[in-house]
């Protein structure tokens, strides 16, 4: 199974080894311990109230793929068969729309697909092939895609036509071989990525496309994922295993200077877009619990319900996270299981109040908000909070659910 970032063999000893290290050598820091602060079941308490959408319809509930709103208009329907390697959303203009733009995984091939049109149909944006891309990130009117050529991987940048543009040609340039993880800036100005060397990894930031790449920090971890979600600050973390121990990072992305946040067993991690809260997942093995981190003042407010990191998208508005999660429990090592395509759980979609520890269940796929079960891989929100998106793990289909109408 393909999953948003390569695991290599072996990882299990070396984030044991490369964890433990980075814990002693910042044993110095403000250590975190979570604290449970909401009350309730053990699922939580979701609030519905808080947000509006549309009473589902009647209809087929697979919808037709890359065609949108073709009969009855239900919340949740599909935009494109897999294997779908990545989606993200684009505000257009002239005529105003929103798109779901997403690139297939066995060719590369990047489309456009309007979602306020009814009966709209994929417009190819790049015929450039990249077989095997295993994931995508976003910069504007550019993508960074990954993809392995034999055992090593190679980042591609794609310069993409205009929305409006009737060209499908694309200006590739390449990052350096054997990239652990990437990500793009905020504003679409900067890449980061990390490269291995002897003693763990080498971040750099650089322009959008590669160039002008500098070295910005180093960490003592030989298996770290990068995240870059506000202006001006990034975020790293050892990739998680259940009952390894953890850490994350805040890195400042001009001076390059690190911050120990959180130091957590089986941990992983996102944040929302102002930095202000860093949402984490911990598992030792016999139990799995998720926080909301406030950056200020270091305390800790237990989530209703338990999403992993990795299935969020931040909202514009700060504080608040769009994210995947199951309404069941689920065993302490199912992460583990789920990056390895052993397991799986059907989610639901949900907004979650960082602040505050709430959330509010959004769309369920399968039942009556049309779609079908399934967990979801990749989630993202558009700019003006109408539309979510969401990749199934299973068969890499893309679907739209509508928030309002």
């Amino acid at each position: 199974m393909k999953t948003a970032y390569i695991y290599t063999a072996g990882i299990a000893g070396a984030v044991a080894v490369s964890a433990i290290l980075a814990w002693f050598i910042f044993a110095s820091a403000p250590k975190t311990t979570p604290v449970q602060t909401t009350a309730g079941s053990d699922l939580g308490a979701i609030d519905n109230s808080s947000i509006a959408v549309p009473e589902s319809g009647a209809g087929n509930t697979s919808g037709t793929t890359g065609q949108v709103g073709t009969t009855v208009q239900q919340k949740i329907f599909k935009l494109s068969d897999g294997p779908v390697a990545g989606a993200t959303f684009v505000q257009a203009s002239r005529p105003t729309t929103t798109l779901a733009r997403f690139v297939m995984a066995d060719n590369g091939h990047v489309f456009d697909l309007s979602i306020d049109t009814q009966g709209a149909v994929p417009k190819a944006l790049s015929n450039t092939t990249i077989p095997g891309a295993l994931s995508v990130q976003w910069a504007g009117g550019s993508a960074l895609l990954q993809y392995l050529d034999g055992s090593t991987p190679k980042t591609v940048y794609l310069n993409l036509p205009s929305a409006n543009s009737t060209s499908t040609l694309s200006r590739l340039s390449f990052f350096p071989d054997g990239i652990v993880s990437y990500a793009i800036a905020p504003k679409n100005d900067g890449a980061a990525y990390l490269l291995r060397t002897s003693t763990g990894v080498t971040g750099y930031i650089s322009k959008p496309d590669g160039t002008a790449g500098k070295k910005l920090f180093s960490l003592p971890l030989r298996e770290v994922q990068l995240r870059w979600p506000a202006e001006g600050t990034l975020l790293a973390y050892s990739n998680a295993s259940a009952g390894v121990p953890g850490i994350a990072f805040a890195i400042d992305a001009k001076s390059g200077v690190v911050t120990p946040l959180v130091y957590a067993a089986g941990l992983t991690a996102t944040a929302d877009a102002a930095f202000a809260h860093v949402l984490y997942q911990t598992t030792d093995g016999i139990a799995t619990h998720t926080f909301s981190h406030n950056v200020l003042n270091g305390s800790d407010k237990a989530l209703s319900l338990s999403p992993l990191p990795e299935q969020c998208a931040p909202s514009a508005n700060s504080g608040f996270m769009l994210c995947a999660a199951s309404l069941v429990a689920k065993t302490a090592d199912y992460l583990d299981l789920w990056h390895q395509g052993a397991s799986n759980a059907a989610d639901s979609l949900l907004l979650y109040n960082l602040a505050s520890g709430t959330s509010t269940l959004l769309a369920t796929p399968g039942g009556n908000d049309g779609g079908v079960s399934t967990d979801m891989a990749v989630v993202a929100l558009s700019p003006d909070g109408r539309y979510a998106l969401f990749i199934s793990k299973a068969d890499r289909s893309l679907w739209g659910v509508r928030l309002s109408q």
